[in-house]
């Protein structure tokens, strides 16, 4: 395998969680009265904006005084009463993950998902195992860390080299937070980000598919400056 370590973020990389999000955010909507338009919620890629920017759509607008009640509906939603029924790894990542775990390769997130969602959705889908560790911003006593604090966090705490690790992203911000810790970075082009904003940050390798994960662990797909590798395009 190319690395010993693979790095992932969460949401729109390892799972699809898109649905069971955009269902806190209609739940919220609802309660603030408005709606989020049919035509928003179905690119995925807004699913990577901030919550600011997703109640900004919400028709009619309910008027800046109601935003902080809507965040707040949100985050208790999404972290307690959301069911995660439609929450799923993609396509061929649990695959990836049992193969290259027997062969020796460690697994480890860092997301910017809350601690407390993230583990209530390893409860209900039995996936904890799989994985050493889990990091959230909110993970650190009295302090909250970015997700190039988190990286190096996971890469001082378990003494690995930057060669050795991979961090797999579906956001710009991925990206960048991969290359401030000078490792490898794979971005997920399937997931939740927009791909545009993705080369432009120039990854390691770029994947319009999870199965074109494992090539590229593998060692089958080459390097380019670009960004380009992986998976056809398409």
């Amino acid at each position: 395998m190319r690395w010993k370590a693979i790095l992932w973020d969460f949401d729109g990389t390892l799972a699809d969680t898109g649905e069971d999000v955009w269902e806190s955010l209609r739940y919220a909507a609802e309660l603030c009265g408005g709606t989020l338009p049919e035509g928003f919620t179905k690119d995925s890629s807004n699913l990577g904006k901030s919550v600011k920017e997703i109640y900004g759509k919400l028709t009619p607008y309910p008027g800046e005084g109601q935003y902080a009640r809507f965040e707040e509906l949100v985050r208790i939603h999404y972290r307690r009463k959301n069911p995660y029924v439609h929450t799923c790894y993609y396509p061929g990542i649990e695959e990836l993950i049992a193969v290259t775990g027997k062969q020796g390769v460690r697994h480890f997130i860092i997301t910017m998902k809350p601690r407390e969602a993230l583990k209530n959705i390893f409860l209900k889908k039995g996936w904890k195992p799989f994985f050493e560790e889990s990091v959230s911003p909110d993970s650190f006593e009295g302090t909250e860390k970015s997700k190039k604090e988190m990286i190096a966090y996971i890469l001082e705490k378990y003494q690995m080299q930057e060669k050795d690790c991979v961090y797999v992203g579906d956001t710009w911000s991925d990206i960048r937070a991969a290359r401030e810790n000078r490792i490898s970075c794979i971005a997920a082009a399937y997931g939740d980000g927009d791909e545009a904003m993705l080369r432009r940050e120039q990854p390691d390798y770029l994947v319009w598919e999870p199965e074109g994960l494992m090539r590229i662990m593998e060692g089958h797909a080459s390097a380019e400056g670009s960004g380009n590798s992986g998976a056809p395009e398409g």
